[in-house]
């Protein structure tokens, strides 16, 4: 409005070019003539402020970074301002989306070769022996996977059990 303004067109030719009322443009070229660029800048409007804003995006954003599962009960309890669940869920829906990460089992690279060492030994015993076997796996170690909020662009962290070890080792993307 007000680049047209200086090139000499008058402002109902600039509310017909921009499909405003010509109050308007009068009203914007007035405040730049008072104030200069600065003018133009949004002022602060009335009513209620927007809950949480930048700040509560920027704090959601830092949490989802560390592996989850988050869901909206344990995100509301983290010291954020009284927002309703429903502003919550508007907030962090910018930041991640809500899904459910896809664990793939990863085969024994070494499972041929296993098997056939123990189908040899098992041929080399005497006829009718009695056989001890234990099987390797622990299905408790396994890691519980549910929905939860993600960072968008970012694959979901499952914190998986050390091989060695059975403490919890650092979370691997899956």
């Amino acid at each position: 409005m007000v680049l047209l303004s200086v090139h000499g067109l008058a402002p109902a030719e600039i509310a017909a070019l921009l499909d405003c009322h010509p109050a308007t443009v009068r009203r914007w070229i007035a405040r730049f003539n008072r104030e200069g660029a600065a003018g133009l800048a949004d002022r602060p409007r009335s009513g209620r402020p927007q809950a949480g804003g930048k700040l509560l995006a920027s704090r959601i954003a830092a949490l989802l970074v560390s592996p989850g599962p988050w869901t909206l009960p344990r995100i509301r309890p983290m010291g954020w301002p009284q927002v309703s669940m429903r502003t919550l869920y508007r907030r962090v829906r910018l930041a991640a989306i809500w899904r459910r990460p896809k664990l793939t089992a990863r085969g024994d690279p070494d499972h041929d070769h296993v098997v056939a060492q123990i189908v040899a030994r098992l041929l080399e015993l005497p006829r009718r022996p009695v056989v001890l076997a234990e099987d390797e796996t622990h299905l408790n170690l396994l890691p519980h996977v549910q929905a939860s909020w993600t960072q968008r662009g970012a694959r979901p962290q499952v914190l998986t059990w050390a091989r060695t070890a059975r403490s919890p080792c650092s979370a691997r993307s899956r």
